[in-house]
């Protein structure tokens, strides 16, 4: 495995943390076990802004997704949608933080738990359809060349240079 599909696969578990993490304050915060804590719920979705919309979902785009269409006819189709996927991430994450203002305005947070569930189900599908075909394909047709130039950009990642 290389290095870069380890740091996926970690941006990945990361990504799922943080929004499992932000779904339980939301519920515990409307269980009525603990008051809304908007900081932090808006400071998690600048992390989600931060990592996933920055820096994850652009080097994929630019050096794992473009590798993988070179090498490989039968990847297009699914890289088309999760390309189309990666914008339609960030409409999600602004209808987030609009539907954010306005629990933190009535505080209900009904809308802001309906808008993260719906973008937790559709983020948690794109990881899986990334890892479950992109990756092993990626893995079957990529050169070393190829995964030389994808495990710098993602290295980087580590560096603390996102």
């Amino acid at each position: 495995m290389t290095q870069a599909i380890d740091i996926i696969k970690d941006e990945h578990r990361s990504m799922g943390a943080v929004i499992k993490g932000l779904q339980a304050q939301v519920s515990a915060a409307q269980n009525g076990d603990e008051a809304p804590d908007f900081f932090l719920f808006g400071a998690m979705l600048d992390y989600i802004e931060a990592l996933p919309d920055r820096v994850h979902h652009p080097k994929e785009d630019e050096y794992l997704f473009r590798f993988v269409r070179l090498r490989s006819a039968e990847a297009a189709a699914i890289l088309d949608t999760l390309e189309a996927e990666h914008a339609r991430c960030a409409e999600l994450l602004a209808g987030l933080r609009q539907a954010l203002g306005a629990a933190r305005d009535s505080s209900d947070l009904s809308g802001f738990a309906a808008a993260l569930d719906h973008y937790a189900s559709f983020l948690w599908a794109h990881m899986r359809m990334e890892e479950e075909q992109i990756l092993p394909l990626a893995a079957a047709h990529l050169t070393d060349e190829d995964w030389q130039v994808i495990d710098a950009a993602f290295a980087a990642n580590r560096g603390g240079q996102w």
